[in-house]
């Protein structure tokens, strides 16, 4: 498997070093989930796995899902009825749709075809849960050590009517691929995604916003030439666009108003104008349904936890109170997305 997550794999060595360093020695795993002594309470229902299990958060309570199923990037419709996954096997991975509780299961992508095992991850719906974002190296090149081909993740569009899928974005050679598809809501053929390439003397690893129109395939960067912002999450309403971004060795959560459309690449770049909401290693941002709050995985004393962060949008965005932790050293899944439902 090349890689399960492309923002950790930028960030791993900076992610390993936070787990020794910056927040002590790593605790012990416990081998499952744990919450706090004081709950959080959780206002619908949020998905995390651990240990490539599934999980739901609603209210103080916590309901495994999928039992012996390795799950990755849970993702549910914005009417909550519909559950996307990525199921992993040993040498390949497929997207799998469900309903909220894995049952009634319908495989949308094969586990291999003429260029062999294929992988498949990050699931994203569209408003109306019609169609449906993906990543997968399906139609990459026959390699071998003597003769190396490109074999990156792209980005594909599912279409439930037809039953169909097709790539709508070509990624940057050797890089991994993109990444972190999402669709903008009330919005349906746009999309926002993250580019991998590299720039700068020497190279450097970049990872650059792109918004994309999927209708008439053209696509403008929202981030700088040599930024790394990735694992895009927007707002219910579409108005804002939570990010992380990687910077001296943290990954800290941004957030920013992003215009209508885009007919030219914008100056200066919607994210040079990003509001710090929390710093630290913070992986996976995903935002409430009513937009009152965004949950992510952050690292504290070498287990990466579970928190929900209140924030304000209306006037200044900014975050309305402090973080709140929803798990306690449970070692969750850093590289699997959250989802959030009503």
């Amino acid at each position: 498997m090349r890689r399960p997550g492309r923002a950790l794999i930028l960030a791993a060595i900076a992610l390993l070093a936070g787990a020794c360093t910056s927040n002590g020695a790593a605790s012990h795993d416990p081998g499952k989930v744990v919450l706090p002594a004081k709950q959080t309470t959780v206002a619908g229902n949020l998905y995390a796995t651990k240990g490539r299990s599934l999980y739901r958060f609603s209210g103080t309570h916590l309901t495994p899902l999928l039992t012996g199923v390795k799950v990755k990037d849970p993702a549910v419709s914005a009417d909550g009825t519909r559950l996307a996954f990525a199921q992993l096997q040993e040498q390949s991975s497929t997207i799998v749709l469900s309903d909220v509780d894995g049952k009634a299961r319908q495989t949308i992508t094969p586990s291999s075809g003429p260029e062999g095992a294929l992988w498949a991850f990050s699931p994203s719906f569209s408003a109306d849960a019609q169609k449906l974002l993906y990543l997968t190296d399906r139609g990459k090149q026959p390699s071998s050590p003597r003769d190396l081909q490109p074999n990156d993740l792209a980005v594909w569009l599912y279409d439930a009517a037809s039953a169909r899928s097709h790539r709508i974005a070509v990624p940057v050679a050797y890089t991994g691929g993109d990444s972190d598809p999402v669709f903008r809501p009330a919005a349906s053929d746009q999309v926002v995604y993250t580019t991998y390439l590299y720039g700068g003397v020497p190279l450097q690893p970049v990872a650059r916003l792109t918004w994309m129109s999927s209708q008439t395939g053209a696509s403008v960067s929202l981030s700088p030439e040599r930024a790394r912002d990735f694992q895009p999450a927007f707002s219910p309403n579409g108005r804002f666009l939570a990010f992380i971004r990687a910077d001296s060795g943290r990954d800290d959560l941004y957030v920013m108003a992003l215009g209508a459309s885009f007919g030219r690449e914008p100056r200066p770049y919607p994210t040079e104008a990003a509001i710090l909401l929390q710093s630290g290693m913070v992986s996976q941002p995903v935002w409430a349904p009513d937009g009152s709050a965004i949950a992510f995985l952050m690292l504290t004393r070498g287990s990466f936890d579970l928190f929900v962060l209140p924030v304000a949008t209306s006037g200044t965005l900014r975050a309305s109170g402090p973080a709140q932790a929803v798990t306690h050293g449970s070692f969750l899944d850093a590289d699997s997305r959250l989802a959030w439902s009503p």
